[in-house]
């Protein structure tokens, strides 16, 4: 057993478990946000039910979200420590700044909400969900702050220390504000008020279906379609575009994964599908649009796009050989020969560089990359399609009582978890073998003193945690959907007569 691999699938099981709850938070505060805000401007009931109904579904994912995230913390000191000394002066306080300031906000706030509700004025209702929504917000800045610094670090130098080379901060701002930081916020955050959009119209949806509680569902409906329609569209451009352009620009061998271009093109098209061999390096059955890649990249038709060798190459010779961030030439020596060693080149032979390039090349599974990102515009393009829909259908006043359509959101209620999950992992599988672009990579990164039995063996013991959790949690879930909001006075809720009762269903 592989101690680097059981690590690695331990890390991505939770940090993908942890995602199921992160986006639908970071969503669903928002729409809490706004649900109040329509019940403050309008003063009607339904909005107000509305509001206090989808306060608690905030509530049961704020829950199982918090847990999920510590133990990722824990699994930096304990699977990753190599990692955590070389670069935890910067790494470190992002996350601290996250738990003192955002977390801390968000926490109290949404227990402000949830407890005080039915008890406080609603204008202090409706402050506290600003308050949740704010530290929502910035509790995504400060994580994104520290994962966008290792895929594009700025304002930091490599020194030797007693402990070997290590990353110190030089300018805090560069630091913080790095290339891929807004795109890869912007992006991701609006990733979270898609997912919360969609819960709020799909479970209005289920209501209109089963003719319950029709006032809350109708406006559930109605709020859930604008944000998703608005946030689909900024999905795409700009927030979606300008990340690609960084990462085309800072992140090459990603890009080249992403696109299945295992050579170097100028004007290189943009391949909608096709299948990926990478035995023989090759899209096969490629049907793609000429020199829209290359258009999309660089915005010119003619810009030259690194193959993944020749990106390969890139990274290594121009990101760690050049890189000007190291105090000195021993230092850098230090760090080259120790990320060789980890991966079983040796530094003193004449084709170390070149056997380098080979690593990076062959680190990546291209046709995981291609096919996940394909999974993520591709969703996201339904998205669009389903929100322009849903708006033209409010729009004419016929939403309501396309039951066709409100099926179509019930139904497809799980894919923004899926095309969320797709970008993260295809976001994290892209910089592969590298933890830090550049510095450290998963070889030099882990504990050397964790062996693969316990590796395993924790491994183990969270997949059946998780399970539990994830049962707890639909439990929950299932009971709010059966309680419903509060009754809206005068509304009418259809109920099954007791024949079909008796029979035990209908249509």
């Amino acid at each position: 057993m592989d101690p680097i691999l059981l690590s690695r699938i331990q890390f991505a099981l939770t940090a993908g478990y942890h995602w199921l709850f992160v986006p639908a938070s970071i969503g669903m505060a928002f729409m809490v946000f706004l649900l109040w805000t329509m019940a403050a401007i309008t003063n009607e009931e339904q909005w107000h039910k509305a509001a206090k109904f989808f306060s608690k579904w905030l509530g049961i994912f704020f829950v199982l979200g918090v847990p999920t995230g510590i133990v990722m913390e824990f699994e930096f000191g304990a699977n990753w420590s190599q990692y955590s000394v070389f670069v935890g002066s910067i790494f470190g306080p992002p996350l601290m700044l996250e738990g003192l300031f955002a977390f801390a906000l968000e926490s109290t706030f949404l227990g402000v909400l949830l407890f005080g509700m039915d008890r406080l004025p609603r204008a202090v209702t409706w402050i506290s969900s600003f308050f949740v929504s704010i530290g929502s917000a910035l509790s995504a800045l400060w994580i994104l702050i520290a994962n966008s610094w290792q895929q594009t670090p700025t304002g930091y130098i490599i020194k030797a220390t007693p402990l070997g080379p290590r990353a110190e901060l030089t300018d805090f701002m560069k630091a913080v504000f790095n290339p891929l930081l807004v795109s890869q916020y912007t992006h991701t955050v609006n990733a979270g008020i898609i997912t919360g959009a969609y819960i709020v119209a799909a479970v209005g949806a289920y209501y209109l279906l089963k003719r319950r509680h029709v006032q809350v569902a109708r406006s559930a409906v109605a709020i859930g379609i604008v944000v998703l329609a608005i946030s689909s569209i900024i999905q795409l451009y700009p927030t979606g575009h300008e990340e690609g352009m960084v990462i085309a620009k800072y992140q090459p061998t990603k890009l080249a994964a992403d696109e299945g271009l295992f050579k170097t093109e100028t004007g290189a098209p943009m391949i909608i599908f096709g299948i990926v061999d990478e035995k023989n390096q090759e899209v096969k059955a490629a049907i793609g649009i000429p020199k829209l890649l290359s258009w999309l990249a660089f915005g010119d038709w003619n810009a030259k796009v690194l193959g993944l060798h020749d990106a390969a190459k890139y990274v290594w010779y121009e990101q760690v050989l050049n890189n000007p961030n190291y105090a000195d030439e021993k230092v850098k020596k230090q760090v080259v020969e120790q990320i060789m060693k980890a991966h079983g080149v040796d530094p003193n032979d004449p084709q170390a560089n070149e056997k380098m390039v080979k690593v990076l090349e062959d680190a990546i599974p291209v046709a995981f990359m291609f096919y996940a990102y394909r999974v993520m515009v591709g969703l996201g393009t339904l998205f669009i399609l389903i929100g322009l829909v849903g708006l033209l259908l409010l729009l004419l006043g016929k939403l309501y009582d396309a039951r066709w359509f409100l099926k179509v959101l019930v139904y497809t209620l799980p894919l923004p978890w899926f095309a969320s999950e797709a970008g993260w992992f295809t976001h994290e599988v892209g910089r592969m073998p590298w933890m830090v672009w550049g510095m450290v990579t998963v070889n030099t990164g882990v504990s050397p003193n964790v062996s693969a039995t316990s590796v395993l063996i924790t491994l183990i013991a969270f997949v059946v945690v998780y399970t539990i959790l994830f049962y707890i949690w639909l439990h929950f879930v299932k009971k709010l959907v059966e309680e419903g909001p509060e009754p809206v006075e005068g509304d009418v809720t259809a109920k099954p007569t007791p024949a079909v009762s008796a029979a035990g269903g209908g249509q």
